[in-house]
């Protein structure tokens, strides 16, 4: 039996690698988790809904059927009826026009229209309503509809005019751990690197009074998600590393098992400005107390406009903030954009910086690594994906780690995002090397 046990390590190490040679990546190395508190902050306000009067409940079912019941399109609009479309920012004049319309745009979608306001006067009413899709409880909004009615002869109510906005407000879900593990199972992907978005409540596009309590608050949370799956999950800790609480933080992470693999730093979220002498000593600080508590450091490096970013900023993070973190790896974000895309020349040049100084063998770049997460989509040019294919050949391949940021901003799941990635000009045996790296810290 103790013989058999023996085997169960090699085992395993052969399908991982069998698994990098013939599937995906092993590893996702950028992924966040939204707790509630973050959902609700970057949501859109809602109106809550209001009961429809008894008289417009039949009406409004049948307006919610006609995106894929055409029978009830004869009875929905009185002979005169105007539809206005934002998404092509044009009336139609007419029943027929109209019904033809639908006829030409409906799909098989089940609708739901949430009334927030509703009245009848007399022979006229109204009713403005969000249209959702999906579960009851976690609807996805998709339009807003404002219809103005009217009661006809027989005692029916019709659609005399209706202003259709073709997309809801932004409703951001809470996204826990659970949510995360899905994604990885459907791609086949081992384990997960879990970067918490703390840094959110430290931008300076918000104000809190007790700022530093929600920070902690969302690492606690992060923490609790990660400690659910500690076989698949590894989190970091973050906040606005500029911010006075920044080296406390990092402090409290560091004693946290679920929090202490690393630190996650954005710095456009922060706004940070490389070319701001105070900044970079505080970013040399924390980076310092990361490296004294051993902690992997993971940085959104792009800024944001006004601020500048492209090869000065490079240089001064390569030259002015690595080397305060010599003995932990520092794995840059994005290929040191943004995305999605590859389309921004500023994130390029920075990119190339960091790669001609890997390629001379620059003291620091040792400890440097590279997430290719929403840089390359599936509308990457030609042009694009062969510049990319030779960034990553100049940094060296086995820098190259596999991310997706799939719980944000409409990025594409782990597998969609592997799927677009193999269309850059690399040969299997680069792609397999790409498929099998795995980050020191996940190690």
């Amino acid at each position: 039996m103790k013989r058999h046990l023996l085997w169960i390590p090699f085992i395993i190490a052969f399908h991982a690698r069998a698994y990098a040679q013939q599937a995906g990546p092993l590893i996702d190395h950028h992924q966040h988790l939204f707790s509630p508190s973050i959902a609700a902050l970057l949501s859109d306000g809602t109106v809550s809904p209001v009961t429809t009067p008894r008289e417009l409940e039949e009406l409004m079912t049948a307006r919610a059927r006609a995106n894929r019941d055409v029978t009830v399109l004869d009875q929905l609009y009185t002979a005169n009826a105007v539809m206005f479309r934002s998404s092509g920012m044009s009336w139609i004049r007419g029943a027929q026009s109209i019904i033809d319309w639908w006829k030409a745009n409906r799909s098989a979608s089940v609708l739901r229209l949430t009334p927030i306001a509703a009245a009848v006067d007399g022979t006229s009413g109204h009713i403005a309503a969000y249209v959702t899709i999906g579960p009851v409880r976690s609807p996805q909004y998709v339009a807003q509809v404002l219809l103005s009615v009217a009661k006809q002869p027989d005692a029916s109510w019709r659609i005399a005019a209706e202003a259709l906005g073709t997309s809801g407000p932004n409703i951001v879900p809470a996204i826990p751990a659970s949510a995360l593990i899905s994604l990885l199972d459907a791609a086949g992907i081992q384990s997960a690197a879990v970067l918490s978005v703390a840094y959110i409540f430290g931008s300076p596009d918000f104000a809190f009074s007790d700022e530093y309590e929600r920070v902690k608050a969302e690492n606690d949370w992060t923490s609790q998600q990660v400690a659910a799956y500690p076989q698949r999950l590894r989190g970091f800790c973050s906040f606005n590393p500029l911010r006075d609480y920044a080296l406390a933080e990092l402090s409290r992470c560091a004693e946290d098992p679920h929090l202490r693999t690393g630190l996650k730093l954005h710095f456009a979220s922060s706004g940070v400005d490389l070319q701001n002498p105070e900044h970079v000593a505080k970013l040399r600080e924390v980076f310092r107390a990361a490296n004294d508590r051993r902690m992997a450091i993971v940085v959104h490096l792009r800024t944001s406009p006004p601020r500048a970013y492209g090869a000065e900023e490079a240089r001064i993070f390569l030259n002015e903030i690595v080397p305060a973190a010599p003995d932990v790896p520092i794995q840059i974000a994005h290929l040191a954009g943004s995305g999605p895309g590859y389309n921004d020349p500023r994130a390029n040049e920075a990119l190339s910086v960091l790669a001609d100084a890997i390629a001379a063998k620059a003291s620091g770049t040792s400890r440097l690594f590279f997430d290719v997460t929403t840089r390359i989509d599936l509308n990457i040019s030609a042009e694009n994906a062969k510049l990319a294919a030779a960034q990553m050949r100049k940094i060296g391949l086995e820098r190259i780690l596999f991310g997706s940021d799939a719980a944000t901003g409409g990025n594409l799941p782990p597998r969609q995002a592997w799927i677009a990635f193999r269309q850059l000009p690399l040969s299997e045996d680069e792609f397999r090397i790409i498929a099998g790296n795995v980050a020191p810290y996940m190690r």
